[in-house]
């Protein structure tokens, strides 16, 4: 059982407030409670946020999971606002957590083992605060967060929906694709004979695992056709592994969309799917 162990209050300052005010409106920090938060999990302190809103009643919860390497995409107060804030003031909690070893947290880094298991035990400790309704669960990932969202879905079926942006499906696909990332996948699994490297990359990539996703949470799939860092054919897999299993899902290409981007316009569309997908199944 994780532990929440701290919790302390966000205020964007001048210039975290202009670049939300450009991006959406003050509703995103005037209705929500950004936390930074630590909790115990094996043993570990590990970093995250709390994001609700400020208006008292019980909401849905949705389990928000990162990309990125080390402290590489790791999450900010201000990238806190523009993608946890900015969601929770539709009316849902919201939790995300560090990797292990980032932003101050103990550990290291365990791709799709450890990290996994620090995002799920998020649900023991929500359990505890009064504004949830652990009965309305819903959890999403971008980039390598994807990824995490896949292996999370094979192990745990309290989700009611998910969503994926610009998710890793395909590890030995990505290997091929990017000769840096074919390092990082070389240095996790160094130490494994081959059967064994094959069977973990197996076990991090959604289209090897998705016959353990539970058919009750629909899933969906959005990717910019101009991503450069997890190329479309990810998703495009992952649809056609789902379509193939019949799971329910939907898969939308946001048009001139970047890698999970903030600085073009494709999060606008991303975020219009999105609320009407947690609408509809949350």
């Amino acid at each position: 059982m994780s532990k929440l162990i701290s919790r302390e209050t966000v205020t964007p300052n001048k210039f975290q407030t202009s670049v939300i005010n450009k991006m959406f409106d003050s509703s995103v920090y005037d209705d929500t409670l950004v936390e930074r938060i630590t909790y115990i999990n094996d043993s570990l302190n590990i970093k995250g946020y709390i994001v609700s809103p400020k208006e008292s009643g019980t909401y849905p919860l949705l389990l928000w999971n990162r990309g990125g390497y080390k402290d590489s995409g790791a999450l900010e107060d201000l990238t806190a606002f523009l993608i946890l804030a900015s969601t929770a003031r539709w009316g849902y909690v919201v939790v995300a957590s560090q990797y292990r070893g980032n932003m101050g947290g103990d550990g290291k880094e365990d791709w799709g083992g450890k990290d996994v298991d620090d995002a799920l035990a998020m649900l023991d400790f929500a359990a505890e605060l009064p504004n949830t309704d652990m009965n309305r669960i819903a959890i999403e990932g971008a980039s390598r967060g994807g990824m995490t969202t896949y292996r999370a879905l094979a192990e745990d079926h309290r989700f009611k929906c998910a969503m994926v942006h610009a998710g890793i499906a395909d590890i030995f696909e990505l290997e091929k694709q990017d000769a840096e990332f074919a390092k990082l996948v070389d240095k996790i699994t160094k130490d494994l004979t081959s059967e064994e490297r094959e069977a973990k990359l197996k076990l991090l990539s959604g289209v090897h695992i998705a016959n353990q996703f539970s058919k009750d949470c629909p899933i969906l799939l959005m990717h910019g056709d101009a991503d450069n860092r997890i190329p479309v054919l990810h998703s495009e897999k992952m649809d056609d592994v789902l379509s193939k299993l019949k799971h329910p899902h939907e898969f939308h290409i946001l048009k001139n969309g970047g890698h999970v981007s903030l600085k073009d316009q494709s999060y606008k569309e991303a975020d219009i799917l999105r609320k009407a997908w947690l609408e509809k199944y949350l």
